[in-house]
């Protein structure tokens, strides 16, 4: 029944939506993709954005920060998530795609919640550890994530965004503009495929002697195979109870090798949209985890969790997208 008053409050907001649509596409396309700042950014934050306004996952950061963002710059705040809040407020409706941490097995339309869930989890245990506890924060590609300033206050964590410089200085304006403290965090910029981000960090303040937690969300698809090992072998270089959280396509999804042709050339073509390129996907192997556990035990890490996106035992929905977390024993 929720379901189905949203539906019908959403009925007279389409005219609004349809404009609010056509002003982000254009944003993207004329403002974001000249500026060389991250369009494929846009997409988890949105996803978040919707869970905050559903009131099943709040991140007040990220909405204080949406109206000085170019994309959701008004009036496309107030299309396309104030008109949406509303509707949900006088329906009450929370389906999967505004859940959290959703339905499992997850698909595509719940993935990212999925993934949000996956990685808030991580986090937090690696956070409440109370021996070997974790100093410092680092997040590559930062985009537009917002964890650094939602922190348990009684956590003591340097923090470090590293992504490139468009899209950092997009984002740091943005804090700025909405007030949000952030004295802890380091902007790090570098580009992924041709520097090292650890020679980034370390002329930043990054002490390579501290249990770090890296968070590395929706960037290794976008990577050459020597830029993520690169980046899993510098990681092995810190001390023991390190942690990282990464991501994965699957070698099949993005080689559209069987069932994953169709689905392949649709994720092709929608990161081209941004201009971007996916890359890299890790083989699953037999038990779908072994890809990621030989990955791990390659640079001596342990593959400590794993979930995936799709139902292995369902052939119509072939699990073709990882969440993984990787940590220095």
């Amino acid at each position: 029944m929720r379901g189905l008053i949203f539906s019908i409050l959403l009925i007279p907001l389409i005219p609004l939506w349809i404009l609010g649509v056509a002003i982000f596409t254009w944003r993207i396309r004329r403002v974001i993709i000249p500026q060389n700042i991250s369009g494929t950014a846009a997409e988890p934050y949105g996803a978040r954005l919707m869970l905050h306004i559903a009131g099943t996952r709040i991140d007040n950061a990220a909405y204080k920060i949406a109206e000085h963002m170019l994309l959701y710059a008004q009036p496309a705040k107030f299309i396309m998530l104030q008109a949406t809040w509303l509707a949900l407020k006088i329906s009450g409706y929370k389906g999967s795609f505004f859940a959290y941490p959703g339905p499992r097995p997850s698909n595509v339309v719940t993935m990212m919640s999925h993934r949000s869930h996956f990685v808030d989890r991580s986090m937090n245990e690696a956070f409440s550890r109370t021996e070997n506890f974790v100093e410092q924060l680092v997040i590559l590609g930062a985009g537009w994530d917002t964890r650094c300033y939602d922190l348990p206050k009684e956590l003591n964590l340097n923090c470090f965004e590293v992504d490139m410089a468009p899209t950092l200085n997009v984002k740091k304006q943005a804090i700025e503009k909405a007030g949000i403290p952030h004295d802890h965090v380091t902007f790090v910029e570098t580009d992924f495929n041709q520097k090292s981000w650890m020679d980034a960090l370390l002329t930043s303040g990054f002490d390579p002697n501290k249990t770090t937690y890296i968070l590395w969300e929706g960037v290794t698809m976008y990577l050459t195979d020597e830029a993520v090992n690169s980046t899993l072998a510098l990681f092995s270089t810190l001390p023991q109870g390190s942690v990282i959280g990464a991501d994965f396509f699957t070698e099949d999804m993005v080689k559209g090798n069987p069932p994953h042709e169709t689905w392949s050339k649709r994720a092709h073509a929608g990161i081209k949209y941004y201009s971007e390129k996916i890359m890299f996907g890790i083989p699953t192997g037999g038990s779908l985890s072994e890809g990621s556990e030989k990955l791990a035990t390659k640079h001596g890490l342990t593959l400590t969790k794993f979930e995936n996106v799709g139902d292995k035992d369902d052939k119509k929905k072939v699990p073709w997208y990882v969440f993984t977390e990787m940590a220095k024993k």
